[in-house]
């Protein structure tokens, strides 16, 4: 069960900082320097290979005012929730 909501946070944060890094018009070895990560370590995060560690998922967090960080947690919320109406975990 707790491997589940593992696999849809590392999902959505992926989701979530590849959006940040084309709407901010950086490149992957940009996003990667400021999460503190290689290039292929961030590559890898992207195309959902591996997922982030806390420390990466702070340096990301860091980046974004207050307003989309209460958004990115309201959207991850309610993801967990329509999880478990449906079961799923």
């Amino acid at each position: 069960m707790r491997k589940y909501y593992k696999y849809l946070l590392q999902d959505f944060l992926a989701e979530e900082i590849r959006r940040y890094r084309a709407e901010n018009g950086m490149t992957q070895e940009q996003m990667a320097e400021a999460l503190r990560v290689s290039p292929r370590s961030y590559i890898d995060l992207e195309h959902k290979k591996y997922g982030c560690s806390a420390v990466t998922a702070f340096f990301f967090l860091i980046r974004l005012d207050m307003e989309t960080l209460l958004r990115l947690l309201n959207d991850f919320r309610a993801l967990v929730e329509r999880a478990d109406r449906h079961d799923v975990a």
